[in-house]
């Protein structure tokens, strides 16, 4: 048996490409890491100039990103406890999204560090200063204990290592895979993976609560973090999208990823297209049919003043743009209008959770200037330095999982 066993990896490797770790021009580094300088320097200057300005950005460019690191986690996990054939060719992108989270740990220092500046119950004498808040409404009730600075950073510090203890093993198990071929680490990371979606559920059900829902602390909407879900898993593929493109550009995955591959991913983003337009009208149409005072001041902020043109530009980036883009099969083979509807995502993405943070502390949308630029600049450096750092180091195709070479040759 041992003898067949080291027939069959020969047999295999033979056969499978090995592209290797990502090779990147030493200038790529560099503007990454001008990037993250040029961060840090805008952060800094906009704490004494406009500290709440740089706070919020903060918090916008946090989320984003730490949604797209989520995103690439939760497609592994997805496509383990599935036992998904085709995803496994590009399962090494979505697991390089992953190593992001640590950063995205360490960032949340920053959270809970600058909370009196973005969350209002965070301030010293808030509800003896608002007891109302605004007009109508009941004190904050049991909310008072939930919502503390202590018990918010346990919560924020908790879900995020569950989260990086699962990629941790996810992605170390498939990487000893390249040398070993062993069955049995598929089979573990199938069982971590059907472990890890419904405490992914509850973790960011609680994360989306605590980052966003929070700023106005008398809202509600009990599916509020499916919308931030959606959100998420459809940028996320987008990412995907993007970086498996440009890797079989690059040539790492030139002979590895396939029109039906790309048709795949389509696949997948027309659908959460849906799902995520779906869940937008469902919160917005119970709450407008409703009416009542304590839900409506959240939409009513966001549709006024300006931020109307926000408010409908989102449908139109997120849903009506990929969901014509992308009816037809021939359209999702297709590169360049896969890349340009990925990218129109992103930005929808982006756009809506700045539309949700930005209106707490400003009535009129303002006028993006070097801080929002700036910060978000500094987040895609960092972002994109651990990504790469993962790429650079490790092999950007699962040459170790017994069924890559059926993922390879996927056909419909």
């Amino acid at each position: 048996m041992e003898i067949s066993k080291v027939d069959r990896i020969e047999e295999q490797s033979n056969l499978v490409p090995n592209p290797g770790p990502l090779k990147l021009s030493p200038k790529v580094r560099i503007v990454l890491g001008v990037s993250v300088l040029i961060g840090l320097v805008t952060f800094i200057l906009a704490l004494n100039i406009a500290p709440q300005k740089a706070w919020s950005n903060f918090l916008v460019n946090q989320f984003y990103f730490l949604c797209l690191s989520l995103a690439g986690l939760f497609f592994v996990a997805l496509n383990h406890a599935t036992r998904a054939t085709w995803s496994v060719a590009l399962r090494r992108v979505a697991e390089g999204l992953a190593v992001y989270l640590p950063v995205a740990a360490f960032l949340y220092l920053g959270l809970i560090i600058g909370a009196q500046y973005i969350y209002p119950w965070a301030k010293p004498g808030f509800l003896e200063e608002h007891p109302l808040h605004y007009e109508g409404l009941p004190p904050l009730g049991g909310r008072r204990n939930y919502l503390t600075v202590p018990f918010f950073s346990a919560r924020l510090v908790g879900s995020i290592l569950i989260w990086i203890l699962y990629a941790f093993f996810l992605v170390r198990n498939s990487l000893r895979q390249e040398k070993t071929q062993a069955l049995e680490l598929t089979k573990k990371n199938i069982n971590l993976s059907v472990a890890f979606l419904p405490v992914f559920a509850l973790t960011f059900t609680l994360t989306a609560f605590d980052l966003l829902m929070s700023l106005e602390p008398r809202w509600y909407s009990t599916i509020f973090a499916v919308y931030c879900f959606a959100g998420l898993f459809q940028a996320g593929l987008s990412l995907i999208i993007i970086l498996t493109i440009w890797l079989r550009r690059q040539g790492p995955l030139a002979e590895v990823v396939k029109p039906d591959h790309l048709k795949d991913l389509g696949v997948l983003l027309f659908a959460f297209t849906v799902f995520m337009a779906y869940i937008g009208f469902s919160q917005f149409m119970l709450i407008w049919y409703a009416n009542l005072p304590e839900e409506t001041f959240f939409f009513m902020k966001r549709i006024k003043s300006g931020w109307l043109s926000y408010a409908l530009a989102l449908p139109l980036l997120k849903f009506i743009i990929p969901f014509l883009a992308l009816l037809s099969q021939a359209a999702k083979r297709n590169e360049k209008i896969m890349l340009s509807v990925a990218s129109i995502v992103l930005l929808g993405e982006w756009l809506d959770i700045y539309w949700i943070v930005v209106p707490v502390f400003q009535e009129t949308p303002p006028v993006w200037g070097w801080v929002e630029i700036g910060m978000l600049i500094g987040f895609w450096g960092v972002f994109w330095y651990a990504v790469t750092s993962f790429f650079r180091k490790n092999s950007v195709l699962a040459t170790g999982d017994p069924r890559i070479l059926e993922s390879i040759n996927w056909k419909h």
